[in-house]
């Protein structure tokens, strides 16, 4: 069976790694070379052939405090589709477990999944990189995962489908690798006709969703013209009033008007 696998996640998460993992050699750049652009390696992984994808990770936190990533992230992370065609049979959402995962976290990832169209999650699962090899037993891992309950409600949404791989070995660790690939067979047995997150349905949403973005943009620079127009006009209309106050208060410490002054008032007024 040949499967094609899609790896997301924030920056340094260990997607890289997990790549390489995976395949079993050093298809990828190491861990702190950062992925600027989407890429894919393949190779015969237990008797199967196997494509995996690597991309772009996010900022939990960009410069204007939001939580989407730049535009050329976002675009680059879905080009990832163009490279498994006619699909991705899992998008291996690749989690450290050496840090606390808030409600923040937790936003952010959502975020991103949900870039890949509403039916993402029936193909996601959550893929955890540890440092401590206590944590690939099940029991401790089962009670990382219920212990959080941030954690715990994303792979929920993930259908609580979840794995994990030591994150520290280059050429993976054969039974977990091997129980990786057993899971995401089950995914797509049990998806049947829905085995695969379609490339072209992905590509479709993300281009109608970028037209609006674009659409929405427009409208808010127009909006902001708009203010900045009546912004001046009433800035505008402030200065004349006080010229005017300025003016008819000099004439009054002048005296009266004369005939000439009076007309040319009653005529500005």
């Amino acid at each position: 069976m040949s499967l094609n696998l899609v790896l997301i996640g924030e920056r340094e998460a260990g997607k890289s790694a997990v790549g390489n993992a995976i395949l079993g050699t050093s298809a990828f750049d190491q861990v702190g070379t950062k992925t600027r652009a989407s890429v894919q390696r393949e190779g015969t992984v237990r008797g199967r052939h196997v494509v995996v994808v690597d991309t772009p990770g996010w900022e939990w936190f960009n410069l204007g405090g939001s939580l989407a990533s730049p535009r050329n992230v976002r675009k680059e992370m879905l080009a990832s589709m163009k490279l498994c065609q006619p699909g991705a049979h899992a998008l291996l959402l690749v989690v450290p477990l050496s840090f606390s995962f808030s409600g923040r976290e937790r936003r952010v990832v959502e975020e991103h999944v949900e870039l890949f169209g509403p039916d993402a999650w029936n193909h996601t699962l959550v893929l955890f990189t540890v440092k401590d090899t206590k944590l690939l037993r099940c029991s401790r891992l089962q009670e990382e995962v219920e212990d959080n309950g941030e954690l715990k409600q994303l792979v929920e949404k993930c259908g609580g489908r979840y794995h994990a791989l030591y994150r520290q070995t280059s050429s993976g660790e054969p039974d977990l690798v091997a129980e990786l690939l057993a899971k995401i067979e089950e995914m797509v047995v049990t998806a049947n006709e829905k085995a695969m997150l379609l490339s072209e349905r992905v590509l479709e949403l993300a281009k109608q969703r970028e037209k609006e973005e674009e659409s929405r943009e427009e409208e808010e620079r127009k909006e902001r013209e708009e203010e900045v127009k009546r912004w001046r006009a009433a800035q505008t209309k402030t200065w004349d009033r006080g010229e005017k106050l300025s003016w008819n208060k000099g004439l009054t410490h002048q005296g009266s008007p004369t005939a000439e002054q009076t007309f040319i008032c009653c005529k500005t007024q």
